[in-house]
């Protein structure tokens, strides 16, 4: 099992499309409007946001799960952003001032 350091907890790299359920559950208090710029955080293409935001016709709740499924599935430059982990996915909430689910990821699914 591969682990990465955050901060002062470890976390589990092996996260794929089987676990798109805990992915999305643990987003259920994000603003889904934000959900492209968190795609671009997790490497995926600003077309590939495109054309789910034109499959989902603006429902930003379905975009973003359809978001979390292309980043779990490693599309676009996923991999060369630290591929489909906790840790690359709390990065990334970081980054767009969801601090609060970040550190319940890094609680939930981290140990010290």
């Amino acid at each position: 099992m591969a682990d990465v350091m955050i901060g002062h907890a470890y976390c589990n790299l092996s996260i794929n499309i089987r676990d798109l359920d805990d992915v999305f559950e643990e987003l259920m208090s994000i603003d889904y409007s934000q959900w492209k710029t968190l795609g671009v955080l997790l490497g995926l293409f600003y077309h590939t946001l495109g054309a789910i935001d034109e499959n989902c016709r603006g429902n930003v709740k379905k975009c973003l799960m359809e978001c979390m499924a292309a980043w779990l599935q490693s599309e676009d430059k996923v991999r060369e952003k630290g591929g489909p982990s906790w840790s690359s996915l709390a990065i990334a909430l970081e980054k767009i001032g969801a601090n609060d689910i970040a550190s319940n990821i890094r609680t939930k699914y981290c140990r010290p």
